[in-house]
């Protein structure tokens, strides 16, 4: 990247505070900034290590007169530091537009304006691609699956048939879109498959983490809403439906049939059994596993999953087990020498 401090301000908003002819040509933490880069101030507690930073010019909340360097000054210089790292971001793994010659794109799939399709991927018939969309090399498009524009879909990653996509998704490598949902009838002792015919439909502005699975449904369609966000190694079972905006962070598992309601966030590591209902709004703490449908707005977390204050106090209850044993113990002792108690104690 090259840009003038000018050109920054115009991509992140704010105000100018001394020479916009300063040429940026990277960004980098307080800490990590060299001379050439951009850095930013989230708020007053940073504003003494901002002092000591390298970076020759700061995105922050207010004026710095101490530091010397020119500054952009914005109500929130996070958000428009994020704003300036999509556009380096975009610099950085940018692909050659065009279909790579050994790419696999049949003739009867559509193809918008501005596409790129990297080498060795595969579009089959009835594939429909919009504008601008990104294909990473090694990538399977299945027949008569859709692609929203401007989406992006990274190395290695599978879209299988009739599957629908929308506008500017972000999929990640190694993640299965569309793969048959784990679906058997028990016959005489033995495993029938049922054959899972209905698809997996993605709305806009979703992102998608590295090696995720989200299951086809068995006849009508597995949902991602608006906005979702999936983190890595997480697995979508078929017929799940996923509110706007919810969140699913890091092995988070949601068997078949669940519905999961808008602003949800699910922590790591979390299992939500099938058809459960999860309210719009709720939160589930790390490790849990939620085996019952939840209120809107509940905040819960263990195994089995409870309100969150209760099983923080049934965690502080189990600290004082041993404790409370010895205690019993002593207390047992002391009875049976008085000749109360004759039986062992068996604690």
């Amino acid at each position: 990247m090259e840009y003038t401090l000018s050109q920054i301000c115009s991509i992140t908003g704010g105000r100018l505070v001394g020479d916009g002819s300063v040429r940026i040509t990277g960004v980098g933490s307080l800490e990590g900034a060299r001379p050439g880069d951009i850095s930013f101030v989230k708020g007053e507690g940073l504003v003494k290590k901002a002092l000591n930073t390298r970076a020759s010019a700061l995105l922050s909340h207010r004026d710095i007169p101490e530091l010397a360097r020119p500054l952009i000054i914005s109500d929130n210089p996070f958000l428009a530091f994020v704003r300036l790292l999509e556009v380096v971001a975009k610099e950085k793994v940018g692909q050659p537009m065009g279909v790579h010659p050994s790419a696999l794109v049949s003739k009867g799939a559509s193809i918008g304006k501005d596409v790129s399709v990297g080498a060795y991927s595969v579009v089959e018939e009835g594939a429909v691609i919009g504008d601008r969309v990104t294909i990473y090399p090694l990538v399977y498009i299945g027949r008569g699956s859709k692609v929203g524009e401007d989406t992006v879909i990274y190395p290695q990653v599978s879209v299988r048939e009739e599957v629908i996509i929308g506008r500017r998704v972000v999929i990640h490598s190694g993640t299965v879109i569309g793969g048959d949902g784990f679906g058997y009838l028990q016959v005489k002792g033995r495993h029938v498959k049922i054959p899972q015919v209905g698809t997996v439909e993605i709305g806009d502005d979703v992102e998608i983490g590295s090696n995720v699975t989200v299951a086809r449904s068995t006849l009508d369609k597995t949902v991602i809403g608006r906005g979702v966000k999936i983190d890595n190694h997480s697995h979508v079972a078929h017929n799940v439906i996923i509110g706007e905006d919810s969140m699913l962070i890091a092995y988070a598992k949601i068997a078949g049939g669940a519905v999961v309601g808008k602003k949800v966030m699910i922590a790591e590591d979390v299992g939500i059994t099938d058809h459960a209902v999860i309210g719009d709004g709720c939160t589930i703490g790390g490790g849990s596993n939620v085996y019952k449908s939840l209120p809107p707005g509940a905040i819960v977390w263990g195994s089995p999953a409870k309100p969150m204050m209760e099983e923080k106090r049934l965690q502080a209850l189990l600290r004082k087990l041993p404790s409370m044993r010895e205690g019993l113990k002593q207390i047992y002792k002391r009875l049976k020498e008085k000749g109360v108690l004759e039986e062992d104690l068996k604690i």
